[in-house]
């Protein structure tokens, strides 16, 4: 094996050593001289990155220092004296919930985890009092244990927080997080009404702000929110949702690189220039806590952090930790691994007002600067519930029937998602579907990003059918001021196979010579009506 000469010195040049030492995709490397190669090159980048400044404190710091403004009093007004249930409570959100929960006067917490169950079937779950909370050994895919729960405890309040945490291992154990999310979700939804439950309040993740996904995790919590939204609209409890981000006091990444460096051994990274956002976890409880306060009935609002910072490299904190620690120890870029391989959508955000732009909430999102200026309010796009209902049973079949292999599971959530987001653009204005198209497609940001127009396929065939039929020249100049610049969009769009009878239908809008440029351009646009 070649190993690098010549000593590089800037931050690229390092990368782009240590990349063709070990190519993206290769296994965990052995040999002991690629291995002191390696780990001199990571001595080096480390040089480089303190040599711009970087690596001087914890990547971190202003995220631990965050806080958010909490309605403390109108909170404690909702829980004191209440029965509060949180499904989650063993978890690292989930445990510190019930123990503010305590402390702002609810009468009984009543703490929900399947980590404490022996078996998934026991219809009489297992109870440990201890002073004012009941600690159930339970798992939300079990109906009966739930109604148990729910008869015995009569809660007044539910947080639901169970799910899966690990995008990584909801690919692998499919079946598991989907029932986990799906039927957990209907099974609160179904005991919060038929219990005469006050509130209930879920907890999300920003990559549900996503249009399309097709990652087993981002997915099955995004049909989850539909589901609360649904019930919202339909239902008598009142429902609202907070979007997290990266919980710190609780991060794979994190605990991943410390462990490896605590083991002396060499520190995995998927692939540089990877970022995360994060939060710390009191601002996830002020958003939970607050939401009581905060959402409304008939409406499924929800709650993100404002000002959530600039994105951290993943590289960055493996570089700190290993400063940190006094140890030279090696990297490699591993490559990306399935359930962080989706690249961002640029169109996924408002750029129309890039400083206000959140990155857990869509353009589609209607949002606003709640009041204490510390979080955003937004609320979910109309979808229809058809839609939604029959991919819910179309998936309900399909986890049902376990001789079924895992991947049909992802396959039939990918679908919904796809249908659902389908009967979202369908009521989306023409306009607003353009300049996502096009904040989405900007070529000079793909090549920047090295993202080729392929990665974007089934989002870009969504909104295509979405213009299919709708689209008018003047709506078409409102976005485009020059013609060309769409013409340009369109000869690039046409790299994907899958969307030539929409081209074609796009071409013959920007080539119309009207007066009347309000008129709607329709070619058999009847073909590609979605369900109200």
């Amino acid at each position: 094996m070649l190993l690098p000469v010549v000593r590089a010195t800037s931050k690229s040049e390092i990368i782009r050593c240590i990349q063709e030492l070990v190519p993206l995709g290769s296994p965990e490397p052995q040999d002991s001289q690629v291995l002191a190669t390696l780990t001199e090159l990571t001595s080096d980048l480390i040089q480089a990155y303190q040599a711009e400044g970087q690596l001087q404190e914890d990547p971190f710091t202003d995220v631990w220092a965050r806080t958010i403004h909490l309605y403390k009093s109108a909170v404690s007004s909702r829980v004191q004296g209440k029965v509060v249930l949180v499904t989650g409570g063993e978890g690292c959100v989930g445990s510190e919930l019930v123990k503010k929960l305590v402390e702002l006067g609810a009468r009984q917490v009543v703490s929900v985890d399947k980590a404490r169950c022996a078996s998934l079937y026991d219809q009489k779950p297992l109870k440990v009092q201890k002073q004012a909370i009941a600690l159930y050994a339970a798992d939300v895919r079990n109906y009966h244990a739930l109604k148990y729960i729910f008869e015995t405890e009569k809660p007044e309040i539910v947080f639901h927080l169970a799910a899966q945490r690990l995008p990584g291992l909801a690919e692998v154990q499919i079946r598991e997080t989907v029932t986990t999310a799906i039927y957990g979700t209907q099974h609160i939804i179904q005991l919060c009404e038929e219990y005469g439950v006050q509130q209930c309040i879920f907890s999300s993740t920003g990559k549900a702000a996503r249009y399309f996904t097709a990652e087993v995790y981002a997915a099955s919590k995004k049909l989850c929110e539909w589901q609360l939204a649904q019930a919202a609209q339909k239902g008598n409890v009142t429902y609202g949702m907070v979007r997290f981000t990266h919980m710190l006091n609780n991060s794979s990444v994190c605990q991943q690189i410390s462990d490896k460096i605590k083991q002396g051994k060499i520190i995995n990274i998927h692939a540089p220039h990877r970022y995360i956002t994060a939060q710390n976890i009191n601002e996830a409880l002020h958003l939970l806590l607050n939401a009581l306060v905060l959402s409304q009935p008939k409406k499924l609002k929800f709650l993100t952090v404002r000002n959530l910072g600039w994105p951290t490299e993943t590289l960055e904190i493996a570089l700190y930790k290993i400063l940190e620690a006094g140890k030279h120890l090696p990297i490699y870029f591993q490559g990306l691994l399935p359930g962080y391989e989706e690249p961002c959508f640029l169109g996924q955000f408002d750029w129309s007002q890039p400083t206000e732009t959140n990155l857990l909430i869509n353009a589609l999102e209607n949002s606003q600067v709640e009041a204490s200026g510390d979080m955003m309010m937004a609320e979910l796009t109309c979808f229809s519930s058809e839609v939604l209902d029959k991919h819910l049973s179309i998936i309900q079949t399909l986890t049902d029937n376990l001789s079924l292999p895992e991947a049909n599971i992802k396959y039939g959530l990918k679908t919904a998602i796809k249908e659902v987001t389908g009967s979202i653009f369908a009521q989306t204005s023409p306009q607003t579907l353009l300049k996502i198209l096009k904040w989405g497609t900007n070529p000079k940001q793909l090549v920047s990003e090295g993202i080729s127009l392929e990665c974007h396929q089934d989002i870009i065939e969504l909104i295509v059918q979405g213009l299919y039929g709708r689209l008018t020249p003047k709506c078409l100049l409102n976005t485009y001021k020059n013609i060309n610049e769409f013409e340009t969009l369109v000869k690039l769009l046409a790299t994907l196979p899958s969307i030539q009878q929409e081209l074609t239908y796009l071409k013959a809008v920007s080539q119309y010579d009207s007066y009347d440029t309000s008129s709607t351009f329709s070619i058999a646009a009847s073909s590609f009506a979605f369900c109200s």
